[in-house]
């Protein structure tokens, strides 16, 4: 490549500084960020950002990769296949080992009445299943958000007896009295009020804040393209208050958007009223003024809590070491 002269760099350089000028109003776009998702409702303003066009509006390129399994999609977030994921913030803790460095940067969803458990008449509490016999699947948020309550109520999962199953094979299980109680969702949920023996004993309405999905990134990432998530996070905004005024409109761009079991926009819409998508002022709030003050400090720490209890932690950091207000307070 020819060398290029003093004069010839000081014209170029006159050149880009009055390009620069004129497009000083666009935000600046990098190499795209790959994002990986499990199809489900929580990650669906994602897909309104998409058709909208507002990412390139924000000015971040995106390419949303559907990656089912936790445990592929923590380690293609920790090998560098992708850039960042969605996870429950309990999933993430159990599957991020601690090289990949990972960082909470935005939260999208929260259950809120979708999951729950369900038990016979006779368990008014959840000090009553002490003794019982309860369905839940291990290694996931059904067990995390178990023990988070058996925890509350100053149990563990000692103190009763556990039976694998998947949410829907629990629900299954009770309706059958094959157990005393279950982790499930819905429409078991909905189902159990029904159901003569039994009744639903809690849910995740009145545990606001505990299962949390969260947008999750390498270190690396948050340092080199935080503005991108900076973009990033506002498409989601925008996308998130436009649904909120479109809930049709919205339920079929999901639908279309993330396809598989969510492929009938009437299916987004029945999911979507056990969950709350993020907003601004609901991520400041979770976030709190530093990343030891807010509720999710907290979160974080329950889960590391009960993992470790289970001798099934991969890291040993700090729920500050792992949150970063860098893309919810650079706003």
């Amino acid at each position: 490549m020819r060398a290029m002269t003093a004069t010839g760099c000081r014209a170029a350089g006159a050149a880009l500084l009055a390009l620069g000028l004129s497009l000083a109003a666009l935000p600046a776009r990098a190499e795209t960020l790959r994002i990986g998702y499990e199809s489900w409702v929580a990650p669906g303003p994602f897909f309104i950002a998409q058709e909208m066009g507002w990412f390139e509006a924000e000015g971040v390129s995106v390419e949303l990769v559907n990656i089912e399994d936790i445990r592929i999609r923590a380690s293609a977030l920790a090998t560098g296949e992708v850039d960042a994921i969605t996870a429950n913030i309990d999933e993430a803790i159990l599957q991020l080992a601690a090289d990949s460095e990972p960082r909470f940067v935005f939260a999208i969803a929260d259950s809120r009445g979708g999951d729950g458990i369900i038990a016979n008449n006779d368990i008014e509490t959840v000090a009553d299943l002490k003794g019982k016999t309860v369905a839940v699947q291990p290694g996931g948020s059904r067990q995390f958000y178990l023990n988070a309550l058996l925890r509350d109520a100053g149990l563990t999962e000692t103190d009763i007896t556990t039976v694998a199953k998947a949410p829907g094979e629990a629900g299954l299980a009770f309706e059958r009295a094959e157990v005393d109680a279950a982790v499930t969702w819905e429409p078991w949920l909905a189902r159990t009020e029904k159901m003569e023996h039994g009744r639903v004993l809690t849910d995740t309405s009145k545990q606001p804040g505990l299962l949390v999905e969260m947008v999750v990134v390498r270190r690396e990432v948050l340092e080199n393209r935080l503005l991108e998530l900076r973009s990033l996070y506002r498409a989601w905004r925008r996308a998130v208050a436009w649904a909120e005024t479109n809930p049709d409109e919205s339920a079929e761009l999901i639908a279309a958007g993330i396809g598989r079991w969510l492929r009938d926009d009437k299916a987004v819409k029945e999911v979507r009223l056990g969950i709350a998508w993020y907003d601004g002022p609901m991520n400041d709030a979770l976030f709190g003024p530093t990343a030891e003050s807010g509720p999710l400090a907290g979160t974080v720490a329950g889960a590391i809590d009960i993992w470790s209890g289970f001798g099934r932690l991969q890291t040993s950091a700090n729920p500050e070491d792992l949150i970063s207000r860098a893309v919810v307070a650079g706003e």
